[in-house]
Formats: C-alpha cells, sequence, structure tokens
C-alpha cells in the first residue's frame, strides 16, 4: 500500500472521515464533496489531473463548455474549504495527527503532521500576528451558566449553547467562532475585552438560566467585546417539558439568533450605525453590505447613492465577493420599482449581477433572495418561487428570508402561503421593516375591509416614500374620509410632484394582482386624483 508523507492510505481516509463528520467542520454538502473528490484523486495517484475544470465538471456537474476565467465557482469554493479545514485544526482538530492542507494557487491536497510549525493559525492568532482586528461581524456563543441551584440542568443550559452556535452558523455573512473555544473560557474570570482578544470575536452572546421547580428563565445578552457595552438583551420563560426539551432549545435558539443575526437585527444595527460615520473611500466590502442594510432600513434618495456608490467600488475591488454581488442585484431591483436614480436598464442589470451571486455563493440564501426579487419584479411567479424556497431551504429560521418571502408571496397573490411565512418572519424578529405592513394592507384591501387596511397603512410610517401616502389616501377614501383623504393625496404630490401620470406604473412596482392595483386606483381617483388613467 503507497504511503503519503509517511502516512498509509487507510490512515488519510480515516482522518478525512473525522473531518468530515465533524461538527466543527463548518463546510456544504459540495464543499465535502470537494475535500473528498481531491483526497481521493490524491490518493489513486491522479494529482496532477487537479484542475479547475476536472473538479468543476466532477464535483460541481458543470457541462464541458466550463470556462474558469468566466466561472470561478472552483476557485471561491477552495477559499472557502480552506478556511473551513483552518477553523477545524483550530478547534476540535487541534490534537490530531494528519494534517489535510490545500495549499493556494492549486487544489492537490498535502498531508502533514500536526506538528509541522504556521499551518493554522486561530483568528485571535492571525490577528495578532498581522497587526489588525479581527472581522467586525464575528461573534461568538459563551457557554450558557446555569445558575439553579439544580446541577442536574447543565445539561440543558449545553444543549441550548450548542443549539445557538448551529442555528446562528445558517448566517453565512457572520463569522461565527467555534462553540468549542469559547467552551474553554466558561469557569474563567475573564473581561469581554479579554475574552474577544482570546477567541478572536467581537461580539460576545452570553445567557444565564435560572430555575425553579419545573419552571424556567433564560436571559440572554449580546456584548461588543471592543466597549464592553451589552447592545442587546432578550428574556425567555417556560416550563421545563423532558418531552419537548429539544423543541423548546430549537425554538428558543430561533428566536435569540434571528433577532441579533438578522438583515433587521441587533448585530447590523450596531455595525451599520458605524459603516455610516466611515469615510467612504475607506470602506471594505462588507461596510458596503452594511449601507445596503442601512438603505433598507430608510428608504431615502440619499442612502440609495450611499449604498451603490459604495456597492460599486466592492465589486470592482472584490470580484469573487458573491454577498457583494447580491446586494448591489437587490439594490438595482429596488430602484426598478422605487426610481430613486436614473439607471439604464437598472432591472436586467439586477438580474445578471444577481446570477453572479448565485454561481459565486450558490448556498447562501441571499443570493437566492436577491435572484427571487429579480423574478418577482419581471412578474415570474414560478422562478420568484423557485428561488424564494432555496432561499427558505438555506435558512428557515431567517426573520428576513422568511418574512420578505412571504411579503412577496402575498403580493404575488399567494395570500394565505404568504401569510403565514410573513407573520413567521415578524414573530422572530419584532424589529421588522414596517415596510412589511404593505402586504397585510394589499390583503386587506382587497378583501373590502378597508379600516384594517387602513391601521396597516398608519403602520407603515414611511412619509418619504410614496407608498405611505398611497396606502393612507387610498384607504381613507374607500372609508368615505373624503377631506382627510385629499390632504393626503396633497402631501402625495408635493412629495411626487409627476405621480398623476406614472401612478398605474409605480403601483404595478410592488402589486402584482391585477385586481387590487385596479382597487387602489379607484381609490386614489375617489381621493381626489381623478386623472389617473
Amino acid at each position: 500500500m503507497a504511503e503519503f508523507s509517511g502516512f498509509s492510505e487507510d490512515a488519510i481516509r480515516a482522518q478525512l472521515t473525522r473531518v468530515l463528520e465533524s461538527p466543527k467542520f463548518q463546510a456544504f454538502r459540495k464543499q465535502k464533496s470537494f475535500l473528498s473528490y481531491v483526497v481521493e484523486e490524491t490518493l489513486q495517484g491522479r494529482s496532477a489531473d487537479l484542475k479547475a475544470y476536472t473538479i468543476a465538471l466532477d464535483v460541481y456537474h458543470r457541462d464541458e463548455s466550463f470556462d474558469p476565467q468566466t466561472d470561478p465557482i472552483v476557485r471561491v469554493e477552495a477559499g472557502r474549504l480552506r478556511r473551513a479545514l483552518d477553523h477545524y485544526y483550530a478547534t476540535e482538530g487541534k490534537k490530531d495527527e494528519i494534517i489535510i492542507h490545500i495549499p493556494k494557487g492549486g487544489y492537490r491536497p498535502i498531508f502533514m503532521r500536526s506538528e509541522a510549525p504556521g499551518l493554522v493559525k486561530s483568528p485571535a492568532e492571525e490577528a495578532a500576528q498581522t497587526n489588525r482586528e479581527f472581522p467586525k461581524h464575528s461573534l461568538a456563543v459563551l457557554s450558557l451558566k446555569n445558575l439553579g441551584a439544580d446541577g442536574g440542568r447543565d445539561y440543558f443550559a449545553e444543549g441550548l449553547t450548542e443549539e445557538l452556535t448551529s442555528e446562528l452558523a445558517r448566517y453565512q455573512d457572520i463569522s461565527v467562532i467555534a462553540s468549542q473555544s469559547s467552551l474553554q473560557l466558561k469557569d474563567n474570570d475573564n473581561s469581554y475585552q479579554s475574552i474577544g482578544r482570546k477567541i478572536g470575536a467581537r461580539f460576545l452572546l452570553e445567557g444565564t438560566i435560572r430555575t425553579h421547580r419545573e419552571e424556567f428563565k433564560t436571559t440572554f445578552r449580546l456584548i461588543d467585546s471592543e466597549t464592553a457595552a451589552q447592545v442587546w438583551q432578550k428574556d425567555f420563560k417556560g416550563v421545563f417539558k423532558p418531552a419537548h426539551l429539544i423543541l423548546m432549545q430549537e425554538e428558543i435558539a430561533q428566536s435569540v439568533i434571528g433577532c441579533i443575526a438578522d438583515q433587521f437585527g441587533a448585530l447590523a444595527r450596531v455595525l451599520c450605525r458605524e459603516a455610516r460615520k466611515s469615510i467612504p473611500s475607506s470602506l471594505q466590502s462588507y461596510d458596503a453590505v452594511l449601507r445596503f442594510h442601512q438603505f433598507e432600513n430608510t428608504l431615502t434618495k440619499e442612502a440609495f447613492d450611499s449604498a451603490y456608490s459604495a456597492l460599486e467600488k466592492a465589486v470592482e475591488s472584490d470580484p469573487d465577493y458573491g454577498l457583494a454581488w447580491s446586494i448591489l442585484a437587490h439594490l438595482l431591483a429596488d430602484n426598478h420599482a422605487l426610481r430613486f436614480s436614473e439607471i439604464e436598464s437598472s432591472l436586467d442589470k439586477a438580474e445578471r449581477f444577481a446570477k453572479k451571486g448565485v454561481a459565486l455563493i450558490p448556498e447562501n440564501q441571499f443570493a437566492h433572495d436577491a435572484l427571487a426579487l429579480v423574478y418577482f419584479h419581471r412578474g415570474d411567479k414560478q422562478l420568484f418561487l423557485r428561488h424564494a424556497g432555496q432561499a427558505l431551504m438555506l435558512n428557515p429560521n431567517a426573520p428576513y428570508i422568511v418574512g420578505v418571502a412571504g411579503w412577496h408571496m402575498m403580493l404575488l397573490g399567494e395570500w394565505e402561503k404568504g401569510r403565514e411565512h410573513l407573520h413567521k418572519g415578524m414573530r422572530l424578529n419584532p424589529l421588522h421593516p414596517t415596510w412589511f405592513y404593505l402586504a397585510p394592507f394589499a390583503y386587506y384591501y382587497h378583501r373590502g375591509e378597508y379600516e384594517q387596511a387602513y391601521l396597516y397603512a398608519i403602520k407603515f410610517n414611511y412619509p418619504q416614500l410614496f407608498w405611505d401616502q398611497v396606502m393612507r389616501a387610498s384607504a381613507l377614501a374607500m372609508l368615505e374620509d373624503h377631506e382627510t383623504a385629499e390632504k393626503v393625496v396633497e402631501e402625495l404630490l408635493e412629495l411626487m410632484p409627476d405621480f398623476t401620470p406614472n401612478a398605474r406604473q409605480l403601483i404595478k412596482g410592488y402589486i402584482k394582482v391585477a385586481e387590487v392595483e385596479d382597487q387602489i386606483i379607484s381609490g386614489l381617483r375617489q381621493a381626489g386624483l381623478e386623472d389617473i388613467r
């Protein structure tokens, strides 16, 4: 039997299995297939054939027309695989005898003994050696503390810690520090700044559990390790039910992580505030994504221009950054419907960029969400549902992904299925964007329940966006409060003087059910806009 760097084939295959089966090897299915493929090809003596072309055909099922110059899938996935291996060997694999390493510049793995220096560095070590900060969007889950007298309930705290970390790993744009690293700090007296430096995490999620008989209370806090400031807190109360402990842990973890890691979560709010203060020329790629999140919160032309400029620079400087391409596509699709800027072929560009994002990060929910949005604006319900479904499958508990999928479904006329998803997203993160209320407004307006529609119009609360006045004016008119409706129309025309000739096209931007479109137009006419065609 052949040997490789002094190791037998059996030993290497055993190590490969150990890596693939470890929960600390945070790679997706295709990346695991990538690793298995290159290791097995090397063991079979075919390492010379490990090129981007062969990997693309055999692992990613590209056809023979594959061109690595125009389709960077292998190069990008190799980078992700290297990071997943580094993460494994910095945590659970620290004491493994064999290190599987894929040097940059090629795809042939090498097999080395663990004492070989310089192969794996923790995030904190790497930051220290390169004199830079660890990623601003890095987060670690610290081991939850059981403060109750019943030490037998430690198992619940430990299980919930693991569930929180697993749920957090679904959010691919957040750098998750392995729970094993944070578990080592469980009983040590460390300051938040010290813990952050030791494990390489900007943010720390800590929690406590108190029990009294069969009742429990959990408290979670998100800490910024740079300042030791608490930026978020949430409590949960419940009753221990042995038959439902796993379900309880899952539900708590989904709610906690949704409130923190979602696009409109606590982490994004902190980082968006920082990004707004950054000098545009100093923005990094991730800062550009944060500028987009700020736009989604405010929906102003100023926020749009800031995000668009930053994202254009990001994809120019980092053309393999799939998330930036997807977010840029999302921004252009929004512009198609909301008309913040005169950008030629906005939706065509959005589709091209969204497809590039999916090619670069095919297992990222935001990539499929962006492409789903493009097809929503195209009016292609079938393709919208396909990519929205893919986004939901990749992260079925992300409040924004779930909520916005339901929002679009409702606006396409999939009322009941859409309401189910929208309500779930809103429940998982109560700090959801208030523009979510456009869909329930359309639902109740369509049903002729104008008082309910008006309540949602008030909750929308984006006076700088024409939809705010459209919703209020049309509902008030149907409630026969014509005097107030006419005043709202005055607000609308002051905000957008050319609204009347463009009204139907603007409303079609989001209302995809023709009957509802006609109903809203009818309401606006009764509110005083008789010239709408």
